[in-house]
């Protein structure tokens, strides 16, 4: 038969899902984010190195402005024949300078941005038509070189300015840039560990929490604890696994009960119908027993009735007295043998008092002794026992199990000793029988209900098993051995009486 599954309202996945999915959002905004400002700062180093070059042309460009102004400031000082050399050196200066000019880069792979393109173009006209204007006063010597000269440089100079004022910008952009990006380090760190504690607390207390929890009621369970359940928890997945646990838990339990009900009451039927076949070895033998006397005043009564008629003589009296005498011996030894079987059969076990082993050890022996008899088994009891708190029907019963065990091992023309003393402030009893033993290995297992080393048929595995039951449940115990010469040995101690 199959269980319908409980149902499961929230759901443990989309618990896990809804926790996961803040950490999800932000690992993806903060890669987004890492990469935006990865290519702001990719474009902003092109940029930087950019203007890095232009500066280095703007002062090359400068440098080549200066040679011309050092020889337009020196003109008074020159020779006239040393002029055609200073204007043949200011020419290579100045074509050093245009020749610099379409150095600058302006073309479409240009990372600069447009609003910086379009203003250094506009400084690149105004410088080209001041070289201009300079070149054609070299050329002319038209006396305006220091007037050309000095447009032409406040251009270069504007150019340089413009080109360092966008390289400082450009290194404020990339520092606000690393700012921006550690800080947005920062927040991403904060949120994920923020999103992994909330994530670690949900596991912990609805995955950890009750996975612990089916652990150790599955080693309960497993250890035979069917009483134990698991609290009902939350309704997902694992509030459900743990409401299959406890019905199946209980089904375990539901059926144990019934099956040790089941055991128990099959105990009972087959400790009644031992009981009854113990009853009935009994009765076999007391019925033998009984014969005896019964034949005797039946012999006595055929003889009385052989009395001859008229007045009895003083023979005849005589004989009638032996006779009656014989029939009263007689019935009054059957009435012990019944009051033996009474007392046996009689069931008294809560209370205890005070008794020693004597005797059930002799009550049980004279039960038997008819059997011994008839198998030629000598039974011999020595030694006297200390006193006890006990009850003698269950100490009958102990003696008739091991009694009975010991005769049915026992071969004919063999021998069983009962031994009573006193050790260690215990009650002690042994009895050894001549058979065959008990192996090492079967020694515990005897104690176990229906265990038995008797052939099938021959025993129902239940004697010991109420020997060792009776005997703790007096604060005693059981041990087997062997007997010397041969055969098995049981000893049998209890606490003495206080």
């Amino acid at each position: 038969m199959t269980t319908a599954r409980p149902p499961v309202r929230r759901s443990l996945r989309s618990v896990l899902l809804l926790a996961l999915l803040p950490l999800c959002a932000m690992t993806i905004a903060g890669v987004l984010l890492v990469l935006r400002q990865a290519a702001t700062v990719h474009t902003d180093v092109l940029r930087l190195f950019e203007e890095n070059h232009e500066q280095g042309l703007a002062r090359s460009l400068l440098e080549e402005l200066r040679g011309i102004e050092q020889w337009v400031k020196a003109r008074d000082s020159v020779t006239a024949a040393a002029r055609d050399l200073v204007r043949d050196d200011q020419l290579q200066h100045l074509a050093q300078a245009e020749a610099t000019l379409p150095r600058f880069s302006h073309n479409a792979d240009d990372p600069s941005r447009p609003e910086h393109s379009a203003n250094e173009e506009r400084l690149f006209v105004d410088l080209r038509a001041a070289l201009g204007r300079l070149r054609a006063c070299l050329a002319t010597s038209a006396g305006d070189e220091a007037t050309a000269l000095t447009a032409t440089m406040r251009a270069a100079e504007r150019l340089a300015a413009d080109i360092d004022h966008e390289s400082r910008e450009l290194g404020h952009r990339m520092d606000q840039s690393s700012e921006d990006m550690v800080r947005w380090l920062v927040l991403f760190g904060i949120g994920s560990a923020a999103t992994l504690a909330l994530l670690s607390i949900v596991l912990a207390r609805r995955v950890l929490g009750p996975v612990a929890r089916l652990h150790l009621g599955a080693m309960a369970l497993g250890q035979g604890q069917l009483g134990a359940r698991l609290p009902a928890g939350r309704d997902d997945e694992l509030g459900a696994l743990a409401g299959t646990f406890n019905a199946m838990a209980a089904r375990l339990q539901a059926t144990q009960q019934d099956l040790e009900a089941r055991v128990e009451e099959r105990s009972r039927e087959v400790l009644r119908t031992a009981r009854l076949a113990e009853l009935g070895t009994l009765a076999a033998g007391i019925a033998h027993e009984i014969n005896n006397p019964l034949a005797s005043i039946a012999a006595c009564a055929e003889g009385l009735l052989r009395t001859p008629d008229g007045p009895p003589t003083a023979t005849d009296l005589a004989r009638t007295r032996e006779y009656l005498a014989i029939v009263a011996k007689e019935a009054m030894r059957a009435r012990d043998i019944t009051t033996r079987l009474l007392d046996f059969a009689r069931q008294d076990p809560g209370r205890r008092e005070p008794m020693t082993f004597d005797d059930p050890v002799r009550e049980v022996v004279a039960m038997f002794a008819h059997q011994a008899a008839q198998r030629q088994i000598a039974i011999a009891v020595t030694g006297a026992a200390g006193t006890f708190l006990g009850n003698g029907a269950e100490w009958r019963q102990v003696m008739h199990n091991l009694l009975k065990n010991a005769l049915d091992a026992t071969a004919p023309g063999g021998d069983i000793t009962i031994e009573l003393g006193v050790a260690d402030g215990h009650a002690r009893m042994s009895i050894g029988d001549r058979g065959p033993g008990i192996p090492r290995e079967s020694r515990e297992q005897v104690f176990e209900p229906f265990f038995t080393t008797k052939p099938p048929g021959a025993g129902t595995g239940l004697g010991l098993s109420i020997v060792h039951r009776i005997v703790t449940a007096h604060g005693g115990h059981v041990v087997i051995g062997e007997r010397p010469g041969g055969g098995a040995s049981i000893e049998i101690e209890v606490p003495l009486a206080g």
